[in-house]
């Protein structure tokens, strides 16, 4: 029995050398390593609201004028930790598949862009009704560092927060708007090895408002984690 305990764990600790010896570089992801990395992972997800209110039939209306209704409202966010280098590998790669001429050394200084002092959130959204959408939009578009003061904040589970000192309007590069904060609280890291979690909030108007908790002990990367 021990034997065999021992041989199970042997073959164990071989094919985690064997993975951790094989990962791919960035600029060898597939389309469908990109997608994870940016929407299932500890640097980046995906959360998606449902709304059934709106499944009711006007009559005497054209299908234009009722908009999305008889039908579930589907809307989403991807919330990003953008100074993770990760989420920038991805979007880098995604760049590269769509433009097959392009090389990585060109897109090097993004991939290891400085945020040595920064903690970058970065957020895209999409909704299958447009005039939810056409809100979402509003809300972003005009939202500004100013009036998003004391509505943006990061915070540990031990209650610790800091806000947002910058606000950057989406751009068309695909990556999204970004929410900036301090990555140093006083003198020391605001995340640490020793936190769990890491919390984001974004309350951009009545009704756009976006949350979400990254694991903190996932968000290892080369050795040490990343964000």
């Amino acid at each position: 029995m021990k034997n065999a305990l021992f041989a199970f764990l042997l073959i164990a600790l071989i094919t985690c050398a064997v993975s951790a010896q094989s990962a791919k570089p960035w600029f060898e992801w597939t389309q469908e390593d990109v997608d994870k990395v940016l929407n299932k992972s500890a640097w980046g997800h995906t959360v998606v609201n449902t709304d059934t209110s709106q499944m009711t039939v006007v009559f005497g209306q054209s299908r234009s004028a009722q908009g999305s209704a008889n039908q579930e409202m589907n809307s989403s966010y991807h919330i990003m930790l953008f100074s993770a280098r990760p989420i920038r590998e991805a979007f880098s790669r995604r760049v590269m598949l769509n433009n097959p001429t392009i090389k990585p050394a060109q897109l090097q200084n993004f991939v290891i862009g400085d945020y040595s002092d920064e903690i970058v959130i970065a957020v895209t959204y999409e909704c299958t009704d447009r005039r939810y959408l056409a809100t979402m939009e509003e809300a972003f578009n005009s939202a500004t560092t100013e009036n998003l003061q004391g509505k943006v904040y990061l915070e540990l589970k031990d209650g610790k927060h800091v806000l947002m000192n910058q606000y950057a309007r989406a751009t068309k590069d695909g990556t999204g708007a970004k929410f900036v904060f301090p990555r140093y609280y006083g003198e020391k890291p605001f995340v640490s090895n020793d936190n769990e979690i890491l919390r984001f909030v974004a309350i951009m108007a009545t009704g756009v408002q976006v949350s979400w908790r990254f694991k903190v002990s996932d968000m290892k990367y080369n050795g040490k984690v990343e964000f």
